[in-house]
């Protein structure tokens, strides 16, 4: 697994030192893949043995993604359905992940506002950022209304969406801003648990929003 990770990491620093600013921008798409999978390891973040195979099946996603941009055809930015994303948090220059959920509706070419529905997680204790990604790629959650695009942020973790959580989803609705066409008028907070009082605090603190 450490070797594979090296092959992703070189292929980030090759990325990287390039000239293309369009495919630098993307980076943090493909950087979440290897971090996850590095702090899994570094941490001793892995809870289960399945949680290998996942590990496994991020990296190739992660190199997937990066051949696509040294070749300068990105297919996830126009994907619909389940993709995940990431951005470097201007808290600790770190890249941080977010799920989304793409409507079959949504106008690719960006020309149509789309209403954002914010899912705040429930506390997990396993929830590692191998186990976000992946189920982030393969689990749409609980509600997927209608013309509506789903934001699922990481959060940092289990913190109830606060401190370095609360700036997550701030940080994560942004960059979706930059990335797809949101109406400012349509974004709502959903959660349970957990999720519950981070919507319970964003609507109150957050009204205005």
């Amino acid at each position: 697994m450490r070797a594979s990770l090296k092959k992703l990491q070189d292929k980030i620093a090759e990325i990287n030192v390039g000239k293309d600013e369009k495919a630098k921008v993307l980076l943090p798409d493909v950087m979440i893949f290897e971090r996850a999978v590095r702090c899994a390891l570094d941490y001793n973040e892995f809870f289960d043995v399945k949680e290998f195979d996942k590990a496994d099946a991020l990296m190739a996603e992660g190199a997937k993604r990066a051949d696509q941009l040294l070749a300068g055809k990105p297919e996830w930015v126009t994907q619909k359905g389940l993709v995940v994303r990431g951005y470097i948090s201007r808290i600790d220059n770190t890249v941080q992940p977010y799920g989304l959920v793409i409507p079959p509706t949504y106008a690719i070419d960006n020309s149509v506002p789309t209403r954002c529905d914010i899912w705040f997680h429930g506390r997990g204790e396993k929830l590692s950022e191998v186990n976000f990604l992946w189920d982030r790629m393969h689990n749409p959650g609980e509600f997927t209304p209608e013309h509506t695009l789903m934001l699922h942020p990481y959060g940092r973790y289990c913190n109830a969406f606060k401190f370095a959580g609360e700036i997550d989803v701030l940080e994560a609705l942004e960059d979706v801003q930059k990335r797809y066409r949101i109406d400012e008028d349509r974004i709502s907070v959903r959660g349970f648990s957990m999720g519950g009082a981070a919507c319970w605090q964003f609507a109150t603190h957050y009204a205005d929003r």
